[in-house]
């Protein structure tokens, strides 16, 4: 009999769909739970009645959060059916300080055995996430820092990193020259190190394959360059076009945010597809997988007397079992504590 699972997670690059389908992959019965459907997204009052009541809240008694409240009422209406008052084994919320806090509640309710939190951003950056942790049965942090923050000292945190999908096999397609893959948000704060960089890779005859995937032309003007990187919102990568093309490259470049120090999928794809990772994360080399061979750590503007060296030095394969440990398949074990599973630990 196959073991039932509530994912709950925001759409964004439809990553989703790959942890569904990863779950699915490793025998789990998957339902979806969204934070933000389009009914919400796009919401419509039901009647002239609500729309009337919503403007006299305003005007009489200052209640202006009154449609945000209709709002939370449809969404938990909508998930207690989709959840059609059947229990769950498990439930596995990341992000969830993106989710109502009765939301919530009503995921727990509906879970017989672990109610989980993964929160794959620093905890920092989204302080409305206290009011949630008391909430789980287990909540994962993948930042180290975050462990020893002394505003979170009097809650119970677990410390594990990302993970890469292994339900897909590494296919390498052959090319001509060496690529330098990145693909990621508009962060002001990195604008200067993905510009440097960039340059740097252009000098050493390197072809960039470098995208952001933003049309403001405001944040496009945050770059010297702009002619070494790719942008506009239709070049927004999901995470199936970004699998096809780990498979074309040679080097994954990560540049860290400066608000956590976790460490991206990019670093784990790396590790998977053997490609070599050109980043400037430094809590990296604390990692078991660390080898200088692979990974290139810059710090502020040495990388010009790095990099030739870096580039000439064959890819040193890692331990296999080491690779292993950070596939999807042990990730979620560690998760749900299903033994048997190899331990993943974040650096002290």
């Amino acid at each position: 009999m196959k073991k039932t699972i509530i994912l709950g997670m925001p759409k964004s690059r439809n990553i989703y769909q790959q942890i569904q389908k990863n779950l699915e992959f490793y025998g789990f019965e998957v339902i979806y739970i969204d934070n933000y459907p389009e009914y919400i997204k796009y919401f419509k009052y039901q009647n002239l009645k609500e729309r009337l009541y919503t403007v006299m809240q305003k005007l009489f008694f200052g209640n202006f959060s009154y449609k945000e409240e209709l709002k939370e009422k449809l969404l938990l209406s909508n998930s207690r059916a989709l959840l059609a008052e059947k229990k769950y084994d498990y439930a596995i919320i990341i992000r969830p300080d993106l989710y109502p806090v009765k939301l919530l509640q009503l995921l727990k309710e509906f879970t017989r055995k672990r109610f989980i939190a993964y929160q794959w951003d620093g905890l920092g950056r989204m302080p409305c996430t206290k009011e949630t942790i008391n909430l789980f049965d287990k909540f994962y942090i993948f930042d180290a820092y975050d462990l020893v923050d002394k505003n979170y000292q009097d809650y119970e945190l677990t410390g594990i990193t990302n993970f890469y999908f292994d339900m897909y096999q590494p296919e390498p397609v052959k090319h001509t020259g060496t690529i330098a893959y990145f693909v990621g948000t508009h962060v002001p704060e990195r604008v200067a190190d993905i510009e440097y960089c960039a340059g740097e890779l252009v000098k050493n005859g390197i072809q960039l394959k470098f995208i952001i995937p933003t049309s403001n032309r405001k944040k496009i003007n945050q770059y010297q360059h702009p002619h070494l990187i790719t942008f506009g919102e239709e070049n927004s990568i999901n995470f199936s076009e970004n699998i096809k093309i780990l498979n074309e490259i040679d080097i994954i470049v990560d540049f860290v945010n400066p608000m956590h120090h976790g460490l991206s999928f990019r670093v784990f794809e790396s590790l998977y597809y053997q490609k070599k990772l050109i980043t400037n994360n430094e809590a990296i080399c604390q990692y078991d997988f660390y080898h200088p061979d692979n990974i290139l750590i810059w710090r502020k503007e040495d990388l010009s007397q790095k990099i030739q060296s870096f580039l000439v030095k064959p890819y040193q394969p890692i331990d296999n079992q080491i690779v292993k440990k950070y596939g999807f398949g042990n990730w979620i074990k560690n998760i749900l504590d299903l033994s048997p599973y190899e331990k993943i630990k974040l650096p002290l």
